[in-house]
C-alpha cells in the first residue's frame, strides 16, 4: 500500500491511499483530511496503512460477520447452489459460526480466533469432517469479501483444518448384492427391481427416484438422467444432477431392460386393474400419488437387507459396489466416470483408488510379453 501527504493550506494536510483497482481498471483512493502539524498527518497515514495490513478496510459500512454470513448466503450462495447445500450451509452457520465469531467484526476477523473456534469443534467431540465443513463455509465467506473489497486479506487461509484420513468406500461383495437380490425377488419385495437398477448402473438413489418413464428407453437399452430427487428443509424437491456431467445416457444390459420391462408391465397390469392410469414414474410412492421419499425408501432397502441377512448392503453401497465390480472387469476410469456421473475421471480414480491393486504388475506382464522377440 502506497500513501501520500500534502499541504492544502496552513495547519491542514491531505491524506492520500492507494486502494488498488476496481474491475474498470481504475485507480481506487482514500483520502482523508488531518489538521494540525505534518507530523499528526504522517502519524495518521501510518495508522491507516497499519490497519490496511491488517486487513481492516477503510469503508464507510462495517460489517459484523454473522451479517455478511447473511449477506453472503443471500447473494451468493441461494442463487448459485442446490437447495441441500443452502440448507447444509444454513446449519453449520447458524449452529457453529455464528455463536462464536457472529458479533466479530468482518475486518477484525483474525486467524487465532477461526483456530480457536474449530479445535474447539473438534475437542467437543465433531467429526474432522463436520470441522472441515466448518472451514469450507468461513473460507467461502470471507474469499467473498475479499473480492467486494471489504476487507484486504484472507485470516481462513493461515488456519488448516483437521487432515481427514483417507477412507476406502465400501461396497459389498458380488455374492452378498445377488444374495439380496434373490431375496428380493423371492418375496417380490416392490423395491428389488430398483435394488437391481441400482447394482447394475451405479445411479445415485435420487436419480433413480427421479426416473420417469419417458426417460427410458428399453427397446434401444438406454435410459436418461436429467435430475434428481433430494430431501432439503422444505421437503423432496427435484433438482438437476450434482454436477453438469451428472446429466447422462446411462446404457442398460439385457437383464437389466427385462427387469425394467417386466416391472412396467406389472405397473400397467395393477393400473387396469384399478382403473387408473400407470404411474409416468419408475419407482413412485407405494399409492402412486408422488415421488416417493428418499429417506423412506433407503430405509425400506435397509430392512429388506437385513431380512436377507446382509445388512451391510445398503441402497448407497450399490453405487459404490457397482463402481468397484466395472473397474475390475474393464479397468477405465474416464468410461467409470462417465457411467457414474462424476465431475471427472479423477474423482473416479481418487474414490476407487483401491482398485488400482494388482494393474501394476498386469502392466509390466503386458509390456514383457509384448516385448517378447518373435521366434
Amino acid at each position: 500500500m502506497k500513501g501520500t501527504i500534502r499541504q492544502r493550506s496552513p495547519g491542514s494536510w491531505e491524506i492520500q491511499v492507494f486502494l488498488g483497482r476496481d474491475v474498470n481498471g481504475k485507480r481506487m483512493r482514500k483520502t482523508e483530511t488531518v489538521r494540525g502539524k505534518k507530523a499528526d498527518a504522517q502519524r495518521r497515514l501510518r495508522e491507516i496503512l497499519s490497519e490496511l495490513d491488517r486487513g481492516i478496510t477503510p469503508a464507510k459500512v462495517q460489517y459484523k460477520f454473522g451479517e455478511w454470513l447473511d449477506q453472503w448466503l443471500q447473494e451468493k450462495i441461494m442463487p448459485n447452489r442446490r437447495q441441500k447445500t443452502v440448507d447444509r450451509y444454513e446449519g453449520v452457520i447458524r449452529l457453529h459460526i455464528k455463536p462464536a465469531l457472529g458479533h466479530v467484526g468482518l475486518a477484525q476477523l483474525s486467524p487465532r480466533e477461526i483456530q480457536d473456534l474449530e479445535s474447539r469443534l473438534l475437542h467437543g467431540g465433531m467429526a474432522p469432517k463436520g470441522v472441515q465443513a466448518v472451514h469450507h463455509v468461513l473460507s467461502g465467506a470471507v474469499k467473498h469479501a475479499l473480492r467486494m473489497e471489504l476487507i484486504f486479506r484472507d485470516p481462513v487461509a493461515l488456519v488448516s483444518p483437521p487432515a481427514l484420513a483417507k477412507k476406502e468406500a465400501y461396497s459389498p461383495a458380488v455374492d452378498e448384492v445377488l444374495a439380496l437380490l434373490a431375496f428380493g425377488k423371492g418375496v417380490e419385495h416392490p423395491l428389488w427391481p430398483f435394488i437391481h437398477l441400482l447394482a447394475f448402473t451405479g445411479m445415485r438413489r435420487g436419480e433413480a427416484l427421479a426416473l420417469t418413464w419417458e426417460r427410458v428407453n428399453l427397446d434401444e437399452g438406454t435410459l436418461e438422467i436429467c435430475q434428481s430427487l433430494v430431501v432439503t428443509a422444505d421437503g423432496v424437491l427435484l433438482e438437476p444432477p450434482k454436477t453438469a456431467r451428472g446429466e447422462r445416457i446411462v446404457a442398460l444390459d439385457e437383464l437389466t431392460v427385462g427387469v425394467l420391462r417386466k416391472h412396467r408391465t406389472m405397473q400397467k397390469e395393477l393400473a387396469g386393474q384399478l382403473g387408473v392410469d400407470p404411474p409416468g414414474i419408475v419407482f413412485p410412492r407405494s399409492d402412486w400419488t408422488g415421488w416417493a421419499h428418499p429417506n423412506t425408501v433407503m430405509h425400506a432397502v435397509k430392512r429388506l437387507a437385513k431380512r436377507a441377512g446382509h445388512p451391510s448392503v445398503t441402497s448407497r453401497s450399490l453405487r459404490h459396489f457397482h463402481a468397484s465390480v466395472l473397474l475390475d472387469v474393464r479397468p477405465n476410469y474416464a468410461v467409470a466416470a462417465e457411467r457414474l456421473g462424476h465431475s471427472s475421471p479423477k474423482v473416479t480414480m481418487e474414490t476407487y483408488a483401491h482398485a488400482l491393486e494388482g494393474w501394476q504388475q498386469e502392466a509390466a506382464d503386458a509390456f514383457a510379453d509384448a516385448m517378447q522377440a518373435p521366434e
